[in-house]
């Protein structure tokens, strides 16, 4: 019997809605729908400088085009109450120090590693436990970093599985040391098991890193330029997951195809995956030749 999972995807609404974020949400909304889980939005909003209520309706926009529906909508800014209390719970427990009015974290016993599902077991280096010993989680104007806001609210709200890029490896083992710190005290989240992790390489143009500056990053200026949202799905499924069998008929896969596929048929890579525009154009043309002949037929 297959395990329903629980997935998130977490954006800042801080600008556009960039090309990896878009990845990040398909393959994680895919594991929810597999499963017959659930598939969660989560707003990261407490960075108060940089906010900007603009791009939430950018969010919205971006996941209703790609159809990707949630199950459940939070915003971190509506949860301060919980990530403070928590802070001070750690303190008291022991597991967390008071500077000024800022928390930072002590942790009394760091993990070896943790288990990533595409790279196998992955070590807590040296550098990383120097990074959490001392881990800043509430600042001194109260407000939690992301560190702290994102482990409480996975916890709080029965996340299972989460799939992001290579680039947050050194947060998962922040983020793993802490579960486990949060795990003992007596709240909502006590006694959760570590979720599965999955770290998909990152995506790349021209051999480099795309980046949020680049114009090609965002996700809706496709949309604005006529890109069908059927291609653009079927494009972003295969930056950095393949099927097992990839042939001719794997070439144009659909979204019910997708959801059949995604687990038992295909898997995820850490390796860097290339923006193929050609394969974007060529997807489009398909997708629009498709949506002719059927207008044609009726």
């Amino acid at each position: 019997m297959t395990t329903a999972h629980t997935t998130r995807i977490a954006p800042s609404p801080t600008g556009l809605f960039h090309i990896g974020s878009a990845r990040t949400a398909l393959f994680n909304w895919l594991i929810a729908r597999a499963t017959g889980g659930r598939f969660l939005l989560r707003i990261d909003d407490t960075d108060n400088a940089r906010n900007d209520e603009r791009a939430v309706q950018v969010i919205d926009d971006a996941l209703a085009w790609l159809g990707l529906d949630h199950d459940m909508r939070v915003r971190q800014s509506d949860r301060l109450d919980l990530y403070r209390n928590l802070a001070a719970d750690l303190v008291r427990a022991g597991l967390a120090r008071m500077d000024g009015t800022a928390v930072r974290f002590a942790p009394k016993v760091i993990a070896e590693g943790w288990y990533d599902t595409i790279a196998g077991r992955i070590a807590i280096t040296d550098n990383d436990r120097k990074a959490i010993d001392g881990l800043v989680l509430l600042r001194s104007d109260g407000m939690p970093t992301y560190h702290l806001a994102s482990t409480v609210d996975d916890m709080d709200l029965g996340v299972t599985w989460i799939v992001r890029g290579t680039d947050h490896l050194s947060n998962t083992a922040k983020h793993v040391v802490l579960w486990e710190a949060l795990a003992s005290l007596d709240w909502s989240g006590h006694g959760r098991g570590l979720p599965l992790f999955t770290h998909v390489g990152l995506i790349t143009q021209n051999g480099k890193k795309v980046s949020k500056r680049d114009g090609s990053a965002s996700l809706l200026s496709y949309r604005d330029d006529g890109i069908c949202a059927d291609a653009m799905f079927n494009w972003l499924l295969r930056l950095g997951w393949g099927p097992t069998v990839d042939d001719r008929t794997t070439r144009t896969i659909t979204r019910d195809r997708a959801l059949a596929l995604f687990l038992d048929g295909g898997k995820m890579r850490s390796s860097p995956a290339n923006m193929d525009m050609a394969l974007l154009a060529s997807l489009d043309r398909k997708y629009k030749g498709a949506i002719e002949r059927a207008a044609r037929a009726a």
